[in-house]
């Protein structure tokens, strides 16, 4: 009900007080007894509802709680319109009850008793007599007491509510900000700085779809030259972060096996043993590159989203017909060999690269065109980080370059 505006509260007793007076008018066991009455009713009921439409506006709030009290005088109305004692619209009283008990604080109940006693008196301010029906006055106390402990027991039930949400809300903040520092853990774990590699370009970018990715990217300086990872983790959220900052832990620790292969089945081992009740695997391009050649060992867990981009405007797919790792345990990997000629660059990327485009292989022309027109590694990773903040991603969008540079 908090979350509701004063003139969608208003609707339903608009609704029923339009029925009630279309009901006495054209039902012949029904009557209007009074038509002034009945017409006051409805103005009021129009007041009320002006009312209601004027107070979102900033600064009129405060008068909201004058709509279910102009509502009891309309029901009042209503009643003496319609067969005074004989009227059988006095439940309608209800509806602003319910209004005012809904309100945080105890005070609303007893505003809600105010109300509804004023409703039940509005027909003998307007000249209606006991002496017809003795017992009218002692009925309508009595439905006042009974519409009272309704509105205590809304009360009750609104107050429980609002603790609930507000500890919901609270757990939902406490959660939201545990989220968002592990994800600035995660950044914090990726390459900060261009590899300090004489002769080439390192760039990389990972913009996840939710707070946390199963996305990274990572290079590091090895003996002669560098090692460099790309990895997709299946799945989103903090679960696939966490398997994401292992996998790029186990394979850091090969860092001296000048052999691909090697960190992969490292995390292979991880995946299926630490992490085997977390059913899920990751694509992973892991490779090693020569500085003075260009010679470049890599190996492929399933990926095949990685290109070699020559100077001369060409581009190769380096595809892969490995398994990932994590999804067999007896799976084994190749190693192949590749070289980067001046000028030359090679660029992994994640599928949320291709989501970007069309979402299908079909992508791969447009990162392969873009690397060609891009004049160096960070120009590409930027064009690929701009056009993914520009989106709404459904997933991870992740891309990592090195170039070497021409002389």
């Amino acid at each position: 009900m908090d979350e509701l505006s004063a003139l969608r509260k208003q609707l339903p007793f608009v609704v029923f007080f339009i029925v009630a007076a279309a009901m006495s008018s054209g039902i012949a066991t029904l009557t209007v007894s009074d038509w002034a009455a009945l017409a006051a009713g409805a103005g009021l009921t129009a007041a009320a509802t002006c009312l209601a439409a004027l107070v979102r506006r900033p600064g009129l709030a405060r008068w909201a709680i004058a709509v279910p009290f102009l509502d009891f005088l309309a029901a009042g109305a209503l009643r003496h319109g319609t067969g005074e004692s004989h009227s059988i619209y006095a439940s309608i009283v209800l509806l602003p009850v319910l209004w005012l008990a809904a309100m945080e604080g105890r005070r609303y109940v007893l505003y809600a008793a105010m109300g509804a006693t004023v409703a039940i008196m509005v027909p003998f301010a307007l000249g209606s007599s006991i002496d017809a029906n003795p017992n009218e006055l002692f009925r309508g106390l009595f439905s006042t007491m009974v519409f009272v402990l309704g509105a205590l027991v809304v009360n009750e039930l609104a107050r429980r509510a609002r603790r609930r949400l507000h500890t919901a809300h609270e757990k939902a903040a406490a959660a939201n900000a545990e989220l968002g520092r592990a994800g600035q853990i995660q950044r914090f774990l990726l390459p900060q700085n261009a590899a300090a590699l004489p002769g080439y370009q390192t760039a990389g970018a990972c913009v996840p779809s939710a707070a946390v990715g199963g996305d990274f990217f990572d290079w590091y300086l090895v003996e002669g030259g560098l090692g460099f990872t790309l990895g997709d983790v299946m799945g989103k959220g903090a679960g696939a972060g966490m398997i994401a900052a292992t996998t790029r832990a186990v394979i850091r620790s090969a860092r001296s096996s000048t052999d691909p292969v090697t960190a992969l089945s490292l995390t292979q081992d991880c995946l299926a043993t630490d992490l085997s009740q977390a059913g899920t695997f990751a694509t992973l391009f892991h490779a090693r590159l020569n500085a003075s050649d260009g010679r470049i060992l890599f190996a492929d867990a399933g990926h095949g989203l990685t290109l070699v981009v020559r100077a001369s405007g060409t581009w190769e797919r380096l595809a892969s017909d490995n398994f990932p790792v994590g999804l067999l345990p007896d799976t084994r990997w190749e190693t192949f060999e590749t070289r980067l000629d001046p000028g030359d660059m090679i660029v992994s990327f994640s599928d949320g690269v291709l989501d970007l485009y069309d979402g299908t292989l079909a992508a791969v022309d447009e990162i392969g065109q873009l690397a060609v027109s891009a004049g160096s590694a960070e120009a590409l990773v930027e064009a690929v980080r701009r056009r993914a903040h520009g989106s709404a991603n459904p997933d991870d969008v992740t891309i990592l370059a090195v170039r070497r540079e021409a002389p």
